[in-house]
């Protein structure tokens, strides 16, 4: 029965082996990361622990209730005899009592139990921030990453094209040499530039490998099924097309400020609850009780006893060591931090969106500029390949003429990809980068 599954299990395998990689695109990638990303998936849960704090901050204005009851068997261990009501003797010997009572108490005055309520509102809001900044890091970083792997695709096949232009241009050189048409030093240069090849596709083999290793941490998808985009990028300016416009959008809009305008309104709900310790609280309070005992000598109206009880209790605090008065100190200390750090959050998001709107305008501006380079490069190359043939160039100008075209190449893939990294910076830093952006980028630049 084994022998007859072995060929069975050995077809299965080479199936799953010959199954193409599933292939996916910018929004693809984002998705996966969804499911799979461990940090996202923690953030969730955060987000969903934090949804509590407005319940357990509402909780504590609501009316408390409680049930108790008691059982107790009373066993004296040296009985003596009593009389009862009517002067007959009673043995003093075990008895048991019993009862339950049912107590509420509600708030009417309590400041500290009010502003934990506004704090637990607050702590809310602060889940949600935070976990939406979470949801557009993760958008950017899984573009970053996904462009990574294109950028060193890119990168590898120029040097890789490089590396066979050198190795043909030493190989002429070394027949050329053998001939007598040409020198050693032209066989020097390009045994040079082959070298410098040869170690530069190992570097970037190396770096396009920990690209797609760190897409794959991130998303969990193969990276050999990632989807290139288009050579030519359409270089759509910002709108709004003013940068003043974006840093208004982003004081608005930013998470990053909203979180520490959060932060801030937490801060001062703790003074306005550490200085509330130094008032009174007022609680109403009701209960019923039921309880039965047997204890000899008691009168039958004692043996079972029911009643209920309703009133007010005011508490107000006299002395506590100082230790009010500090914790109010500190409250206010971090308060002032808090504030501060509110102002640096505003000035860093300025900065932050002034460094994207220049990625965007100026990106656009430097892909358009390597894009005539590269343009310019390939006909140097051209020009001086046939120079070389006619006699009036030498393998040491092709040399240099390959050289700065695969350069320019290179140059050219990292300013389309920084370019398209910038547009998303910026679109995070006013507070606008969501799913559907990251679909309208994927629409535009996808082939």
């Amino acid at each position: 029965m084994k022998n007859h599954r072995l060929p069975l299990i050995a077809a299965l395998l080479m199936l799953g082996a010959a199954l193409p990689v599933q292939a996916f695109d910018l929004v693809g990638a984002w998705q996966a990361a969804r499911d799979y990303n461990a940090d996202f998936a923690a953030a969730r849960a955060q987000r969903d622990a934090g949804q509590e704090k407005a319940v357990q901050g509402r909780s504590q204005l609501l009316p408390q209730a409680s049930l108790s009851g008691n059982y107790n068997y009373n066993n004296p261990l040296q009985p003596k005899t009593t009389q009862d009501a009517d002067g007959r003797p009673v043995s003093d010997m075990h008895y048991e009592n019993h009862g339950y009572s049912v107590n509420m108490q509600q708030p009417l005055f309590d400041v500290g139990k009010y502003t934990g309520y506004k704090k637990g509102k607050i702590g809310t809001e602060l889940a949600d921030t935070t976990f939406d900044a979470a949801e557009q890091q993760l958008i950017l970083d899984i573009s970053q990453a996904y462009f990574d792997v294109l950028r060193a695709q890119d990168t590898l096949a120029a040097t890789r094209a490089s590396k066979k232009t050198y190795q043909n241009l030493l190989e002429q050189a070394k027949t050329a040499f053998e001939v007598g048409t040409a020198t050693i030093t032209d066989t020097h240069e390009a045994q040079a530039g082959y070298d410098g090849a040869v170690a530069q596709e190992i570097s970037n083999a190396n770096n396009l490998e920990l690209a797609q290793n760190n897409l794959k941490r991130l998303t969990g998808l193969e990276p050999a099924g990632i989807q290139t985009v288009r050579d030519q990028l359409p270089l759509v300016p910002p709108k709004p097309a003013g940068l003043d416009a974006w840093v208004d959008m982003a004081q608005r809009n930013s998470l990053k400020i909203k979180g520490a305008e959060q932060n801030l309104q937490l801060a001062e709900q703790t003074i306005t609850e550490k200085r509330g310790n130094h008032l009174p609280t007022v609680n109403l309070t009701a209960g019923y009780s039921d309880n039965i005992s047997n204890q000899p000598g008691t009168l039958p109206s004692a043996q079972h006893t029911r009643g209920s009880q309703v009133g007010v209790t005011v508490t107000l605090p006299l002395f506590a060591g100082g230790g009010i008065n500090s914790q109010v100190r500190e409250a206010v200390a971090l308060r002032d931090a808090a504030r501060d750090q509110l102002e640096s959050t505003r000035r860093q998001v300025k900065e932050d969106v002034r460094k994207a709107f220049l990625g965007v305008t100026n990106g656009a501006a430097l892909v358009r500029a390597q894009q005539q380079l590269l343009v310019s490069a390939k006909s140097k190359v051209e020009s001086t390949r046939l120079g070389k043939e006619v006699g009036i160039r030498t393998s040491i100008d092709l040399l240099q003429a390959e050289q700065a075209y695969y350069t320019a190449l290179t140059t050219l893939a990292n300013a389309k990809y920084s370019y398209l990294t910038a547009r998303l910076a910026l679109a995070q830093s006013a507070g606008q980068l969501q799913p559907d952006t990251l679909g309208e980028v994927n629409q535009l630049i996808m082939r």
